[in-house]
């Protein structure tokens, strides 16, 4: 059975690299780093956990070529990702996963919720800048260039509210707890603001990069997820 398990799963890794590799929405070293993420959740958590990532990959896909001309336009388009943005908002989900693996019920809701993070972060970056809104910085309200870091916009942030929002249903979906929902629409949304505020106050001073801030978004969105979970 193990052996079964095993060969599947790297077949289907195997399979959706090679998938990944045609789209060109990763670099040949994002690709090793996602196909090891991959095969650790497909092998030791099972697929409903390799498909709520790969909802996320997917949405983050589709909103990334949304206005993709643009943005390309405004020299901020972003369609190639490497390892350090796979391993920025992918760490910490595997980290959960494997809690789930160790037998820590609640680290599911962290699993999903620093999805979340990641994929609420992605709706407000990738179409919070097609807003014709001038953006302003989250810390103290001033007008700034699309683009900069920490800034936001109404519509980005409503969108990013809907990013949290679909990662949480679709783990209701796989999961079946309605309670998915509330916890990973509200720490997805937290850890989005969380980047914002940290790319504002740091990232913007060069003392952390964007993958930092990108991780610690997840941490913060599985942490609130979690939080709000054991006190329903």
């Amino acid at each position: 059975m193990d052996l079964l398990r095993l060969f599947i799963s790297i077949l289907v890794v195997c399979v959706l690299a090679l998938l990944i590799k045609k789209s060109k929405c990763l670099d040949n070293n994002g690709i090793i780093g996602s196909s090891i993420m991959g095969f650790i959740l497909l092998y030791f958590c099972g697929f409903k956990y390799l498909i709520l990532l790969l909802s996320f990959f997917i949405l983050g896909v589709l909103v990334s070529r949304v206005g993709l001309e643009k943005k390309r336009s405004k020299k901020i388009a972003e369609t190639c990702r490497g390892l350090r943005n796979v391993l920025a908002n992918g760490l910490i989900p595997i980290l959960f996963a494997i809690l789930t693996v160790l037998g820590y019920k609640w680290a599911l809701i962290g699993y999903i919720s620093s999805i979340a993070a990641a994929t609420s972060d992605t709706f407000s970056s990738e179409l919070g800048v097609l807003s014709n809104e001038k953006p302003r910085l989250i810390t103290n309200f001033e007008v700034v260039e699309k683009g900069t870091d920490g800034a936001i916009t109404v519509f980005g942030t409503l969108a990013g509210v809907l990013g949290a929002f679909l990662i949480g249903l679709f783990g209701y979906l796989l999961f079946g707890d309605i309670r998915i929902i509330l916890c990973s629409t509200v720490g997805g949304v937290a850890g989005n603001l969380a980047d914002s505020l940290v790319g504002a106050l740091f990232e913007r001073k060069g003392i952390l990069n964007n993958e930092h801030v990108n991780l610690i978004a997840t941490i913060v969105g599985g942490l609130v997820g979690v939080l709000i979970y054991l006190t329903l």
